[in-house]
């Protein structure tokens, strides 16, 4: 790595070791600092990269029993550091489209960086960049309902036992049942799925994994009970398995039907399937074969077209699909 890499790199990891006003910190002690992340410098480079710093940065300087300290101002933000344009269009961008995904406590974490890229492409002259908000979006796909409300406290509770790796005791409100039940969980992942964050966890001594969903849970502490792992559990397998994708069967379904030309031209771009095979059939439409997994969310998304697609196969699909049909028009 050249010269140039290193100060650029040392300097990044000093702005994260200065603390801000009215706390400083020495000179030596922020040496120390570096070398443990792996920096072999002396202490006079360090003191040199300081007061170099400070000619471009709010950086103060004092002395004090015998050494130098350092302080940055209480209102410099160091989320603009590195930022440049390609950079801060897409955390704009990762901001409008996490706002409707996640629980608001962790779009809230993380706001600062947020802020500090939408300040920097205000700051950039306006004959090129007037009206940027204007220019660039992001768009799920499909409905995206309104994230589910998490009581304070509670992902940051839940997320540090998933990190550390330690039981805890909760309070949830059981959706069956509507009432509050206490638990003694073993976390074992978290999983954001559409508008719900889900806690997945082991109960007591039992080795199923079940789903708890935040917004329902009313209390979370940390519990006296040893934890208990699951060295079986693989978060990715639990998910292909079909946990969150109300899966019928294990198997892989032949997909075959006829689709409209323009689904035709929206499954080219983004295939269902890696063996997705698409061919011309009468004029304004196409065959479609593909395997696909069999769940209520494939099926889902066929009925969503309505009758742009008609399935032929599974054969079982075909008939739901044709019942729910004559229900709607009251012929059942």
């Amino acid at each position: 790595m050249g010269t140039k890499h290193d100060t650029l790199f040392r300097t990044f990891a000093m702005l994260r070791t200065i603390p801000k006003e009215p706390r400083y910190k020495a000179t030596s002690t922020i040496h120390a600092t570096l070398e443990e992340k792996g920096f072999k410098v002396s202490l006079r480079t360090v003191q040199r990269d300081l007061n170099a710093m400070t000619s471009h940065l709010p950086l103060y300087c004092k002395e004090g029993d015998g050494e130098y300290r350092w302080s940055l101002s209480a209102s410099f933000n160091d989320s603009k550091v590195g930022l440049d344009t390609p950079t801060a269009l897409t955390l704009v961008l990762a901001h409008e489209y996490l706002s409707g995904l996640l629980p608001q406590i962790v779009v809230d974490q993380i706001t600062s960086q947020f802020q500090a890229a939408q300040q920097y492409l205000n700051a950039l002259p306006s004959n090129h960049y007037s009206g940027w908000a204007n220019r660039i979006k992001a768009l799920p796909s499909g409905k995206t309902l309104i994230p589910a409300k998490i009581k304070k406290g509670i992902w940051e509770a839940v997320s540090e036992s998933v990190l550390e790796e330690y039981a805890i005791d909760v309070i949830y409100l059981s959706r069956t049942r509507n009432e509050p039940k206490e638990y003694i969980l073993h976390p074992q992942g978290i999983v954001v799925r559409h508008s719900v964050s889900y806690l997945l966890a082991t109960v007591k001594d039992y080795d199923e994994v079940r789903q708890f969903a935040l917004h329902r849970t009313q209390k979370v502490e940390r519990s006296d009970k040893p934890y208990r792992h699951l060295g079986s559990f693989n978060l990715g397998e639990y998910i292909d398995q079909g946990a969150f994708s109300y899966r019928q069967s294990s198997d892989t379904k032949t997909l075959q039907a006829r689709v409209k030309s323009e689904i035709a031209w929206l499954l080219s771009e983004t295939p269902i399937s890696e063996d997705q095979v698409l061919t011309q059939a009468e004029e304004g439409w196409y065959w479609l074969n593909a395997s696909v997994a069999d769940d209520q969310q494939t099926l889902w998304w066929i009925q969503g077209y309505g009758s742009a697609i008609d399935v032929h196969e599974p054969v079982e699909w075909r008939d739901h699909i044709h019942h729910q049909a004559r229900e709607l028009l009251g012929l059942d």
